[in-house]
């Protein structure tokens, strides 16, 4: 990956709906050097996918939440249907296996309380796999970024 790669990822991360052309104007080249360049990033890996992201306010979602959820057994079929029912739950935005006091944090969005404390009883909890949660709830978002940090050019 060279700078001009670096110059590519950062427009298309602030913007992935720009045409080639665009591009090809901001960084300094053609639009197909452009094109092929973003192929070959794709093919690579680098770049997964480009969506949409969508306002989670003029979606009425007005809760989003960090859980801190503690396993009650690890045996092998527990986890395994316990990531299978996470997995299947749209509100479930992100779950990462940690390592500290929980074993998994979770962002959750909901559209209010009362469907957030339904996703927590019914979805989460009473399925005798998860010993313990711990919520909190955000109040105000200080930084929110999609943005990858790039690497830097090696010396």
């Amino acid at each position: 990956m060279d700078d001009m790669d670096r110059r590519i990822l950062a427009q298309l991360q602030s913007d992935s709906g720009r045409s080639h052309a665009d591009l090809a104007e901001v960084v300094g080249l053609s639009a197909s050097q452009v094109s092929r360049r973003i192929a070959r990033l794709q093919a690579d890996g680098v770049i997964r996918g480009q969506v949409a992201l969508l306002d989670e306010q003029a979606l009425a979602l007005q809760v989003e939440a960090f859980v801190a959820v503690a396993m009650a057994s690890y045996a092998p079929e527990v986890v395994r249907a316990f990531h299978e029912r996470i997995s299947s739950l749209e509100e479930v935005l992100d779950c990462c296996a940690t390592t500290g006091d929980s074993d998994y944090l979770l962002r959750i969005v909901a559209h209010d309380l009362r469907a957030y404390s339904r996703l927590m009883n019914e979805q989460l909890l009473g399925h005798g796999d998860v010993a313990s949660v711990r919520s909190s709830v955000v109040l105000d978002r200080i930084k929110q970024t999609t943005a990858l940090p790039l690497p830097l050019p090696h010396a």
